[in-house]
């Protein structure tokens, strides 16, 4: 008969772990946000829009880690998230994420003949049915992982799911049409003010 025995880790080995998966996470971070970048960048051929999006992508990152801390450590009281949770976290939210930013994106340069603000609302108003309708799958895909009494995959999946949803009901239709369209509200104020005060002056002359 097979006996498992318990492995007792020592203090030592616990600050260790946590130290490696720390120190690959800041790594990861890096180069998935620079890639991501790289990519978006060929793919969109514009500079301000994929910073957007990579905001978009982090915001959503760090808003799910607040609310799984703020659920397992301040409301249900354990002693913190597992080690693993932000790692994977991140990689599969910026990974779907990134994937639902390009066919926004793809959508828009289809209407290049209209200003950006309208372009992005039109685009969001097309492909918003298709993404919500993953958002939905993939979040009922990940929710199958909560009844199985595991706290990391309870953790990774509401991690997921939270992230997932701040980013497609949030910051994909509101946060980025509102960066994409403030460089032109921006030109837009200050040609106004510049008419007003060649307007003021004329009336001074």
């Amino acid at each position: 008969m097979l006996v498992l025995l318990p492995i007792e880790i020592s203090p030592y080995n616990r600050f260790s772990l946590y130290d490696i998966l720390s120190r690959d996470l800041n790594k990861a971070t890096a180069i998935v946000i620079i890639g991501v970048l790289l990519v978006l960048f060929l793919v969109i051929r514009s500079f301000w829009t994929p910073v957007f999006i990579t905001a978009s992508l982090l915001g959503a990152y760090y808003t799910a880690m607040f609310i799984i801390n703020y659920i397992f450590i301040d409301w249900l009281g354990y002693a913190g998230i597992s080690s693993f949770v932000p790692f994977f976290s991140f990689i599969i939210i910026v990974a779907l994420g990134v994937d639902y930013s390009i066919f926004l994106m793809m959508r828009y340069k289809e209407y290049q003949h209209l200003s950006p603000k309208e372009a992005i609302v039109l685009a969001s108003r097309n492909t918003g049915g298709v993404i919500i309708s993953a958002v939905i799958i993939l979040g009922g895909t990940f929710a199958t992982l909560m009844p199985s009494g595991i706290i990391l995959l309870g953790e990774l999946a509401i991690a997921v799911i939270t992230g997932l949803v701040v980013l497609c009901f949030i910051l994909l239709p509101v946060f980025l049409p509102a960066m994409i369209a403030l460089p032109e509200a921006l030109a837009h104020l200050f040609s106004r003010k510049r008419e007003d005060e060649l307007s003021l002056e004329e009336k001074v002359i």
